[in-house]
């Protein structure tokens, strides 16, 4: 007797695994270097360093690179250990030295990096140093540089012109020492390439990883002995970081003006994970998410996911509101989420929304509230002695 197959009854079509984007790659960084490498293939661009050795067969155990890569490198947890890399750019030779921010241009998406160094000292005009900043700033990069200028630290300076202009990802330096690691003037940028290494380290898979650069004590980086009461506050008035002894300790000295690194940082990491959720959410997908209550419910948890690892990590916390609570918003319900969770998320029903987005299957906006968590810096005291 003929014995028929399953297939006649059930058929079983087992699909593929969808493609996801993996966690934002933000603590990764690109090093715009004014040297040209040896060995490279013909046309190449770019190469990713992982460790300081390749970067010194590369560039040479006496360059500008390899210094700053193993500044970077160097600092105690760094891009590395969470699953960054250091990119190297060198600026084309011919027919001259191109700029900064003309490889910014010509490297368009080709290597993906979140903070940029140069490793040279740019001086002159503070509108074209700004312009850099800014040039950056719309790509959503960060530019960390260092200045041994004093004039730098002055009202109206480049660095304090990125200031003025709240141009919050130029992360500005100033080391007045005219040598680093026994090398040039130029080598102030192994301060910015160990700042840089320093900062972006945060495993923002971890719990109550979140950091503040104060206070932080760089691996191979002497404090700056030119900075006293009268520089620190000038750096201060600037927004500029420092690097200064404070009891003997050797520690970075943030200025609150334009925000603080941490504020930058973790924002953009927030902005980058929402992107990425979202999309995961919504692409990856087999078949579609439906445009029904269940669908959009399902895309805010995606949001709501990425808002409950934010409070992990440290970036957020439950607190109190002190802005206004946005229009339309159920006002208990928004202040009870935030002090109990630190975040609310939240849309308009489907029957609000107009026809024209539902015909171009638009989720309803989608509203979020988040308190962070900021950090503590300083401490007042007052003492009452009663004899």
């Amino acid at each position: 007797m003929a014995n028929l197959s399953l297939v006649n009854i059930i058929s079983v079509t087992v699909l593929p695994t969808p493609a996801e984007l993996g966690s934002p790659e933000i603590n990764t960084i690109a090093l715009f270097s004014k040297e040209s490498p040896s060995g490279w293939t013909a046309g190449q661009d770019y190469a990713v360093y992982t460790d300081a050795a390749a970067v010194s067969t590369d560039f040479g155990a006496n360059s500008d690179a390899y210094a700053i890569a193993t500044s970077v490198l160097a600092q105690v947890p760094n891009p590395i250990e969470t699953d960054g890399y250091l990119v190297i750019i060198p600026r084309l030779q011919s027919p001259s030295l191109e700029t900064v921010r003309a490889a910014i241009t010509r490297m368009g998406d080709k290597a993906f990096y979140y903070a940029a160094l140069i490793d040279e000292e740019m001086g002159g005009d503070p509108t074209e140093f700004a312009a850099l900043v800014a040039a950056l700033n719309v790509e959503d990069k960060m530019l960390v540089y260092c200045s041994s200028s004093v004039a730098d630290l002055q009202p109206g300076s480049m660095l304090d012109l990125v200031r003025s202009s709240s141009i919050s990802r130029g992360r500005m330096l100033y080391h007045g020492n005219a040598l680093l690691n026994g090398a040039g003037a130029q080598q102030t940028q192994v301060f910015a390439g160990a700042y840089a290494g320093r900062a972006l380290c945060v495993d923002f898979s971890g719990t109550g990883t979140s950091i503040t650069m104060h206070g932080k004590t760089l691996t191979g980086i002497s404090p700056d002995t030119t900075i006293g009461e009268t520089q620190l506050t000038l750096a201060q008035t600037a927004g500029i970081d420092v690097y200064v002894s404070v009891g003997g300790i050797s520690m970075v000295f943030c200025s609150k003006e334009n925000t603080y690194f941490d504020q930058v940082y973790n924002q953009d990491w927030l902005s980058m994970a929402l992107q990425v959720a979202g999309f995961n959410y919504l692409i990856p997908i087999s078949f579609k998410i439906p445009q029904t209550n269940s669908g959009i419910e399902g895309l805010k948890g995606a949001y709501r996911k990425v808002c409950a690892q934010a409070v992990d990590v440290g970036v957020s916390a439950p607190g109190t509101w002190t802005a206004a609570v946005p229009a339309g918003i159920p006002q208990e319900l928004f202040m009870s989420n935030i002090e109990n969770v630190g975040y609310f998320v939240w849309s308009k029903p489907l029957s609000q929304q107009s026809s024209s987005d539902r015909a171009a299957r638009k989720a309803p906006l989608i509203q979020i509230a988040i308190k962070m968590a900021g950090a503590v810096h300083s401490s007042n005291v007052l003492v009452q002695i009663n004899q």
